[in-house]
């Protein structure tokens, strides 16, 4: 939604793909029309009917798996006079594996945490002991959703790691999830837009709460500065000749030391945050498909705070009654930023809509048990 509502503040109305009728961002005044693909099989076909029906020249890939979906034709889209500002296939599926995503920062010096990747469930009575608590388990690739849980005794790893893998379906053939090391300071993020390896606008936040409340999405965000944060990213990024929009993500440790948790190879949820503060990076995308030169800065407001208020800030209040205050407080300061717009009102509607009968429909399952 921030992406759209930037483009459109800029002058540009533009469309909106999605696989279903009535994606969220098709409802801003700011979109120009809703296209709609929902054919796996000819997906291809589809997409470049209606690039070539209606003269689209630039694709602003959003989701972990539209990027996996299109950018297998990045090349191919040329023929069409299309063009997606990112990286390659094969260096996207490298920063969605995690295993590869530490094995390639230890190898450059970017702090990881200690990580474990248990082949089969019966390595677990060796790792046991080996393994400081709490632990996190992770999924090993990323796959456009969190699979994160917590283990906080020896005596429950096994129980708690044989029910992730049967939630998430995860096999030894598949990947079992691997076992990493808790690491207890405070998330942390380095954003980026490059072109063809040279640095453009940069930008970092921290959190401040997150839902699920064990560790999940950022629902409420500050822009921030840590020098380090800044030299890493900038570090990991640069190696790998980055193209387009990056997040890397890291959790500061109780030395002030940022560990590496992930690379987030496109746009990321908190961009609101960033178009706030005034890093436009919709627009650095804009200015790379014209050709127009995006010079490296990290100049922008902060410290300033954003939530989202319906995307879970108001779910971390009910599971975490201790923050009820200060999402409140948030949700009445004038100086806290939201997605909820009452310039662009039919999307906020929408969300108001969908949080209310979210809540009536998980009322309704506890009430009648189903």
């Amino acid at each position: 939604m921030g992406i759209v509502r930037s483009l459109g503040k800029n002058g540009i109305k533009p469309y909106v793909l999605s696989s279903r009728k009535g994606s969220l961002c098709s409802f801003s005044k700011y979109s120009k029309k809703e296209i709609i693909i929902n054919d796996k099989k000819n997906f291809k076909d589809e997409l470049f009917k209606h690039l070539v029906k209606y003269e689209i020249e630039l694709i602003i890939i959003v989701g972990t798996n539209s990027f996996q979906d299109i950018t297998p034709f990045k090349y191919d889209l040329k023929d069409i006079n299309v063009n997606i500002i990112t990286v390659d296939i094969e260096k996207l599926n490298m920063t969605f594996s995690k295993v590869e995503t530490y094995c390639y920062a230890d190898k450059i010096g970017i702090p990881i945490a200690k990580t474990y990747y248990p082949k089969e469930i019966s390595e677990l009575e060796y790792l046991k002991s080996k393994i400081t608590y709490p632990c996190v388990i992770k999924g090993l690739y990323e796959v456009g959703g969190n699979i994160v849980d917590y283990v906080y005794s020896e005596d429950t790893l096994k129980k708690k790691y044989i029910e992730v893998c049967e939630k998430f379906e995860l096999t030894p053939e598949n990947g079992l999830p691997m076992l990493q090391e808790y690491i207890t300071g405070n998330g942390c993020a380095f954003f980026a837009v490059y072109n063809n390896g040279v640095c453009g606008l940069t930008f970092q936040h921290k959190r401040i709460r997150e839902y699920p409340v064990t560790g999940g999405a950022s629902v409420c965000a500050e822009s921030y500065k840590n020098n380090l944060v800044d030299e890493y990213g900038k570090k990991l990024l640069d190696s790998l000749e980055w193209h387009g929009v990056a997040m890397v993500e890291f959790k500061l440790n109780n030395n002030g030391i940022p560990i590496l948790m992930e690379i987030n190879p496109k746009f990321w949820g908190s961009t609101d945050l960033a178009l706030e503060a005034g890093v436009n990076f919709p627009k650095a995308l804009l200015d790379i498909h014209q050709g127009k030169k995006v010079d490296e800065s990290s100049s922008y407001t902060f410290p300033l705070r954003y939530h989202w208020p319906l995307y879970g800030d108001i779910m971390h209040g009910i599971k975490n009654p201790k923050n009820i205050i200060s999402i409140l407080k948030d949700s009445f300061n004038p100086n806290v930023k939201s997605n909820l717009w009452i310039s662009d009102f039919i999307p906020s509607f929408k969300m108001l809509y969908d949080f209310f009968k979210a809540i009536l429909v998980e009322i309704y399952r506890k009430i009648f048990n189903v």
